[in-house]
């Protein structure tokens, strides 16, 4: 059996799943690791693809990689030295593939390749004009304007929602501006916003080992008046970052991912409450729609992408 590899190396974990004829018909995960050597997280990630194929008794026809960071996809090359996986501008992944299995490699942006997974397979179906949000362990972003991502000189447009300035006198982000998105409303800046509270010892959030979003809503729901504010801040945080992108693009439709999507029902009513009480589109609103595949876009993304890039895959998948 011919399949597509997909993988998607998130903040968190990195998740892998063979796919064959836009469905992913195995899968499977590693624990991201994203501080230590690239190279090395590669040969793992190899040896995991491999126990799958051979679980799966399947053959590899095209590898692609979602990748958190700024990506030069014409030439499968890592162009920004970020905090995650910091050694990856230098690996060569079209040569790794080749070495490995002898097939060809697609690489793009994480939330770009989320946007097209959701175009194609999930809820951006239907609209040539989408905006696309990841919330998550950071806040990615991809913009898509008359069926066409938006790349740019610098690989950069529409793919840094998460680090537009949202607060002139917040700290200084892990990317060097001031006040990002990322830095008011993120995973990696939660736990320092909640233990630096003044109320902190007397919350229940304090009892937590792991300061998480799943944690902080639940603790909202029970009551807990600094988790709620911690909540009321990060909500108010996403929503003013879309309204952003909304101005700045000008979408049909807002596509919302990532694992913070798991409290949908309380995220939709107030990012759209915002979005027509403060945005300058307030009566003819984009539509606002969940991920239909938050965990998985990205994987399907990439497989779009190696079908587009090498035709020959496509009559062999």
């Amino acid at each position: 059996m011919k399949v597509a590899v997909g993988i998607d190396m998130g903040g968190t974990k990195i998740k892998l799943g063979l796919i064959r004829e836009g469905a992913i018909i195995a899968q499977s995960s590693l624990a991201a690791s994203s501080h230590i050597n690239l190279i090395a997280r590669l040969a793992e990630i190899a040896d995991k693809v491999d126990e799958m194929l051979a679980e799966n008794n399947a053959e590899p026809t095209g590898i692609g990689i979602a990748f958190p960071g700024i990506i030069d996809s014409t030439r499968y090359k890592v162009l920004s030295k970020y905090v995650k996986y910091p050694d990856s501008q230098g690996v060569n992944f079209s040569r790794w593939a080749i070495e490995r299995w002898n097939i060809p490699v697609a690489l793009e942006n994480d939330a770009k390749a989320a946007l097209i997974g959701e175009w194609q397979f999930g809820n951006g179906r239907g609209s040539n004009n989408l905006l696309l949000i990841t919330l998550g362990t950071g806040v990615g972003s991809a913009v898509m304007i008359d069926g066409r991502l938006l790349s740019g000189r610098n690989f950069t447009a529409g793919n840094l929602g998460g680090h537009m300035t949202i607060n002139v006198h917040g700290k200084v982000c892990n990317c060097g501006n001031i006040g990002c998105v990322e830095t008011e409303g993120s995973t990696w800046a939660l736990a320092d916003q909640v233990k630096n509270a003044p109320d902190y010892t007397d919350s229940s959030l304090s009892k937590e080992s792991n300061i998480d979003f799943k944690h902080l809503f639940t603790h909202a729901a029970n009551g807990d008046r600094l988790a709620q504010q911690v909540q009321d801040k990060c909500l108010k945080t996403w929503s003013l970052g879309i309204i952003n992108l909304i101005h700045a693009f000008d979408p049909d439709r807002v596509v919302i991912g990532g694992g913070i999507m798991e409290s949908h029902h309380i995220l939709l009513p107030y990012i759209h409450w915002m979005i027509t009480r403060h945005s300058w589109v307030k009566d003819n609103p984009p539509e606002l729609v969940a991920a239909a595949h938050p965990q998985t876009a990205g994987m399907l993304g990439m497989y779009h992408l190696l079908i587009q890039g090498k035709k020959t895959l496509t009559s062999i998948l």
